[in-house]
């Protein structure tokens, strides 16, 4: 998990979600705030119905982010076929998502 002051807020979704960039890659979706500084990951009902399958898509996608280079803000949501990977394929899928967008 990233600490509370690296977490972005709630107040800045909206803004974060209408002008940031948007990247996708086969199970993932990503937003780059141009404004809004920290990290999310977000994973609906649609994505896993059952709440402990939703934590764990969050818990691997949250921790592969960690051992990753960053840009300031990101905002992930995971596909429904994220919560077949496993922790390896996301830190992969992730790494190459995010060597994209640096470019």
């Amino acid at each position: 998990m990233f600490s509370r002051r690296e977490r972005l807020s709630r107040a800045a979704f909206p803004t974060a979600l209408s002008t940031g960039r948007r990247f996708s890659s086969t199970n993932f979706s990503v937003v780059l705030p141009k404004e809004s500084r920290g990290y999310a990951v977000v994973v609906s009902k649609k994505v896993a119905r059952l709440s402990v399958t939703r934590h764990l898509i969050k818990r691997r996608v949250l921790e592969a982010l960690r051992t990753l280079p960053l840009p300031s803000s990101i905002i992930v949501f995971p596909k429904t076929a994220a919560s077949r990977m496993s922790y390896q394929d996301v830190k992969v899928e992730l790494a190459t998502l995010l060597s994209k967008i640096s470019r």
